[in-house]
């Protein structure tokens, strides 16, 4: 009898099991605790992609406003390059996304991976880090244009 007391109490003493921000009751007694906002939704992918990196790919084929050449496009790259720490961010950060910039995807995807990037475009246009600190790469450093010249 002391023992279905026990129980009767421990049932009175439970939450709702309706409510989504209480503890809801599985299998034989174990509990699943549920957080956060009564009122949120899980949005698409967030549990199957939790911590997954988009596939990275090359950006989509773009035009410079004027043909160039080779050179003029490795200037152009070194140049964002250099100057790139001083936009913000870690220079750990810029200097693995200058290797996955100039890598083939699955080698780029590894070394996003590896460095915790949050690969917001997959084309490695907008990237985060860790931090939130925003990592903003221009479609120059990516690939070529379509109105690339050879040089003489």
């Amino acid at each position: 009898m002391a023992s279905s007391n026990a129980s009767a109490g421990a049932e009175a003493a439970s939450p709702n099991p309706k409510s989504p921000s209480f503890s809801r009751l599985r299998h034989q007694g174990e509990r699943e605790i549920t957080m956060g906002c009564a009122g949120s939704t899980p949005t698409k992918g967030d549990a199957a992609e939790a911590g997954a990196t988009k596939n990275i790919r090359k950006p989509k084929p773009w035009k410079h406003p004027q043909p160039i050449t080779m050179s003029q496009l490795s200037k152009m790259r070194e140049e964002f390059w250099d100057t790139a720490p001083h936009y913000g961010g870690q220079k750990e950060i810029w200097d693995a996304l200058r290797v996955a910039a100039e890598s083939e995807e699955a080698l780029a995807k590894a070394i996003v991976e590896s460095a915790g990037i949050i690969v917001s475009n997959a084309d490695l246009t907008l990237c985060y880090d860790e931090r939130g600190a925003k990592y903003e790469l221009p479609k120059y450093v990516l690939s070529e244009p379509t109105n690339l010249i050879q040089d003489n």
